[in-house]
This record gives C-alpha cells, sequence and structure tokens, in this order.
C-alpha cells in the first residue's frame, strides 16, 4: 500500500517509534459515564439501597477507565508519548499524553471548549496521579497536574497551498477510517473488543470479517 493509507499504528510498529496507543473502546465516554436522573427508568422500581449500589457500580466503571489508563502509562513508561482517541457525543478528539513531561496536547478539529470534555481531563489526572504512585517517572515532582495544551490557532494558508492542504486532510481521513475498520472492526484487529455488540451479533459478521473478500497485504 502507498505510505499514506498505512496507519499510524502500524508504522509506529515498524520503525519503532516511541509511540503507545490505548485502546480506544476502553476510553470512550460512554465507557466511564452514564447520565441518570431519580426519574431515570434504569432507577425505576428500585429500593433506595438498590439505587445505591447501582450508583457504586457506575463509580468502578470510572475507576475502571482511570486504572487501565494508569497502568498504560506504567506499562509504556519507555515510551514518549502515548496516543488517547476519545470518543465523546458524536464527536472523536485526540489526546496526546507525555507521562515523564505531565503534559497533554489535545488536537481537536472542531475546537470544542476544554469544558466539553473536562471530566476526561480530569480522569487523565487522576490516572497520571496513580501513575505517580505506582512508581512512574515524571520530570517534575513538584507539578500536581497534568499541563493541558489546546485550542490551536489556525496557521494563514496561501491561496496556492490550498491543494496540498485539501491532500493532506484527505489522507488523515483515509489513515483514521483504516485504523477503524483494520484495527477496531475486524476480528483479527489489535483492538477489537470480543464481548462488544460488533463481535456477537450476526448481522455485523461482513463487517467484521471483511476481509474475507477483500484481502489486502
Amino acid at each position: 500500500l502507498p505510505n499514506f493509507l498505512r496507519s499510524q499504528w502500524v508504522d509506529s510498529q515498524r520503525t519503532g517509534a516511541s509511540i503507545a496507543y490505548v485502546n480506544p473502546i476502553l476510553v470512550c465516554e460512554t465507557a466511564h459515564t452514564v447520565r441518570i436522573s431519580e426519574n431515570s427508568a434504569v432507577l425505576k422500581n428500585k429500593t433506595d439501597e438498590e439505587k445505591k449500589d447501582y450508583i457504586e457500580h457506575l463509580h468502578k466503571r470510572k475507576m475502571a477507565v482511570e486504572n487501565y489508563l494508569a497502568h498504560s502509562m506504567l506499562t509504556h513508561s519507555n515510551k514518549q508519548v502515548i496516543v488517547v482517541p476519545y470518543h465523546f457525543g458524536m464527536h472523536y478528539i485526540l489526546f496526546l499524553v507525555y507521562p515523564t513531561d505531565q503534559i497533554v496536547i489535545v488536537l481537536d478539529p472542531a475546537d470544542y471548549d476544554k469544558q466539553a470534555y473536562m471530566e476526561f481531563l480530569c480522569l487523565l489526572n487522576f490516572a497520571h496521579g496513580r501513575y505517580r504512585k505506582l512508581g512512574g517517572f515524571v520530570k517534575n515532582p513538584s507539578r500536581d497536574k497534568l499541563y493541558t495544551r489546546g485550542r490551536w490557532p489556525l496557521p494563514s494558508i496561501p491561496y496556492n497551498a490550498s491543494r496540498f492542504d485539501q491532500k493532506t486532510l484527505i489522507n488523515l481521513c483515509t489513515d483514521f477510517c483504516r485504523f477503524i475498520r483494520r484495527d477496531i472492526c475486524n476480528h483479527l484487529g489489535e483492538f477489537h473488543d470480543l464481548h462488544s455488540e460488533l463481535a456477537m451479533d450476526p448481522k455485523f459478521k461482513n463487517l467484521r470479517e471483511w476481509e474475507r473478500k477483500h484481502a489486502m497485504d
């Protein structure tokens, strides 16, 4: 395949780049957040004790995401950066986490206000705190929180550079779509979740086994 069609993950494995990736399914908004109110259907006909147990279960889900992120940082402590694709609402953004440098870079093409994903930023901070308690190295022990860098200014693009910019955007979209199709949807993929609806529902069989009809090198 041409270079611009290879997924970044595959490239990092081949080149030995100092990059690690987390499983986007395990850190998406629905993995750690369930919004309920007192009259929610999930609480209907439950006793006060049952409601308390249910809410405690939801908190444990959030803790599971925090622990996963912390152990990812520790496991890949030899890497310079950890790439964290994050899905919330109908949108994907990308966090570049530098555990030893204590920095998070936010790449968001839609330029959302930070409050839209503040809950996950807090999770990253809690996870990094746990990473430190487990012995993870940081360059500045006196700093308590991760430094967050976002809201990147748009560069001024000359008129004659518009074709290059369009090609770059198409290549990035192609790369991202290929990563989702090959490494998440496909049953042989690195990040395929064997317990998800995608993996178990017969109607998705053609999607998760697409390589049978479209063999690729």
